[in-house]
């Protein structure tokens, strides 16, 4: 089968990477990046982690692709979905599925656009990786990936986790996968946002005073919301997930970090705490600490110009 990698940053080539290197599935990574894509055609694509390798594979851009696909791993920042979905549209037709593992929620909106539902399948990883520089990417730890294709075409969804774990990436089919989607939504609306907004560590915000009540006033709201758009939520169950997380993440910078703080670069806070705000609008119900919380991310990202 023929897989395209649409963003390949350091989880894209994670993914490309695994699945090369494990089946017989052809692999193409698809990215923008030109110093990038030529240093993984020229010297290969490194990985580093618990061992070291290098391995042959391709990457273009998209425009430079011309195979149909059977499947596309969408991987690229959310807020450029629309943009890619437009340049890899050529690629696409009736019998391709589409794997959508991104942060945050609501990129099923974008995708139908393109696409039937039963091609689209929707997962979530907790895999994690570092781009160190063009071609050269860092594992860390063992990750799965659970995935669901919400227009019901189970049998596709299936094979879609079977080719990820032809590439020994740990992935499960889950009929309920929009709960953990929800779930991973709450621990980036907590810990990613407040880190960029704070600076500082995941264990420096779970240290001060102001955390508890901030936390549980985002995650009222995220499950109020959730709740009412069908999704099977419980704030302490919730609540406890994210403490426990924090605990295991206490010395680290979330990706938010990274992009705003560390690179200035615009976040994908519409796809997390905005997300919630525009669902809470659909259903009634408001969401002032996710409302503000967006609109002071997004006044740092203009105030420092970001990009």
């Amino acid at each position: 089968m023929l897989v395209y990698i649409a963003g390949s940053g350091a989880m894209g080539c994670t993914i490309g990477y695994k699945i090369s290197k494990n089946s017989d599935n052809e692999v193409i990574l698809l990215d923008y990046w030109q110093d990038h894509i030529d240093n993984i055609n020229n010297n290969g694509l490194t990985v580093k982690g618990e061992f070291d390798d290098n391995i042959k594979i391709q990457a273009m851009k998209p425009s430079e692709a011309s195979k149909k696909a059977d499947l596309i791993v969408v991987m690229t920042k959310s807020m450029y979905l629309k943009d890619m979905m437009e340049a890899i549209s050529h690629l696409i037709d009736e019998n391709t599925q589409i794997l959508c593992l991104l942060n945050g929620m609501g990129h099923e909106e974008i995708l139908k656009n393109y696409v039937n539902l039963n091609q689209i399948n929707m997962g979530v990883t907790i895999w994690a990786a570092a781009l160190e520089e063009p071609g050269s990417i860092t594992i860390r730890d063992i990750g799965t990936i659970d995935v669901q294709n919400i227009g019901g075409n189970e049998e596709a969804g299936k094979k879609v986790a079977d080719i990820l774990n032809e590439g020994k990436l740990n992935a499960r089919y889950d009929k309920n996968v929009m709960y953990a989607i929800w779930r991973k939504v709450m621990v980036n609306g907590t810990m990613n946002s407040m880190t960029a907004l704070l600076e500082c560590t995941v264990g420096e915000f779970f240290a001060i005073d102001a955390h508890e009540r901030i936390i549980d006033e985002l995650v009222k709201e995220f499950v109020e919301v959730g709740n009412a758009d069908g999704v099977n939520l419980d704030k302490k169950e919730m609540l406890d997930y994210i403490r426990e997380t924090s605990k295991a993440a206490k010395d680290h910078y979330p990706s938010m970090y990274q992009d705003l703080v560390e690179r200035n670069r615009k976040t994908e806070i519409d796809f997390i705490n905005g997300a919630v705000v525009n669902k809470g609008k659909t259903h009634n119900i408001a969401t002032p600490y996710n409302e503000i919380i967006t609109q002071l991310v997004h006044a740092k990202e203009e105030l420092n110009d970001a990009k």
